[in-house]
């Protein structure tokens, strides 16, 4: 049998005790490559202990917005 293709799904939440400022608006800037890394860490690690930890293949952080 082949392998399910694989599926994109967008999420959106708050996370209420980050505060926001304007250096999340740049992918470039420290800030953002640096909450970039611990989102992805934490949703990672709390994806692959849940249900459907065999079949995740890891997420990605690709904005924050106010």
């Amino acid at each position: 049998t082949t392998p399910a293709p694989l599926e994109r799904f967008t999420v959106n939440f708050t996370i209420t005790n980050l505060r926001y400022t304007s250096d999340l608006e740049n992918p470039d800037s420290a800030k953002f490559r640096a909450t970039r890394r611990v989102m992805n860490m934490m949703l990672d690690r709390l994806l692959k202990e849940s249900s459907i930890g065999p079949t995740f293949h890891g997420c990605q952080t690709t904005d924050f917005r106010y």
